[in-house]
């Protein structure tokens, strides 16, 4: 599969990733990975209309699977973006396989902690973080392509 990068941003698509990131990778395709919001028309339409100059899959964790291992999708450069290491998490349980992943915009709810000014995680991100450096991903705290990189994994004492 030609993963040209994974995100994790739990606004999926817009200002950062439209302007700074995809001019950046200038990807052939972004998938946008979400149950519900696949499941969703009106919000399946905001996210194309926000993406509109690139080809644009929202998906389900299946087909986004089903979209990895399709032989036209491997000849294409892919920014895969998601809302939580959880997805990804169930990404490698059903198969997927890639080792780095920027870890961009998890914003301030209820119950989450600080480990970055755009990155606030709870007892469960911290879990599949752990899990996905277990299964030797690198883990990249990175909001726009020209700021200075964290390692998730040693700031959460996990490398």
């Amino acid at each position: 599969m030609a993963l040209e990068m994974i995100r994790i941003d739990d606004r999926f698509i817009h200002g950062q990733v439209v302007v700074g990131w995809c001019p950046h990778l200038k990807p052939d395709r972004l998938i946008l990975c979400d149950n519900e919001i696949a499941e969703s028309e009106w919000e399946c339409e905001l996210y194309q209309d926000a993406s509109q100059d690139y080809a644009t899959s929202i998906c389900t964790i299946e087909k986004t699977i089903e979209l990895l291992n399709d032989q036209a999708c491997k000849r294409e450069k892919l920014f895969l973006i998601v809302s939580s290491p959880h997805v990804l998490v169930e990404l490698v349980r059903r198969g997927a396989s890639f080792d780095r992943v920027v870890v961009g915009g998890m914003h301030y709810e209820t119950g989450k902690r600080k480990i970055a000014n755009y990155i606030y995680i709870n007892d469960a991100d911290l879990e599949d973080f752990r899990f996905l450096v277990e299964h030797n991903i690198q883990l990249e705290g990175k909001d726009l392509p020209a700021c200075k990189p964290i390692n998730i994994g040693i700031v959460l004492g996990l490398n």
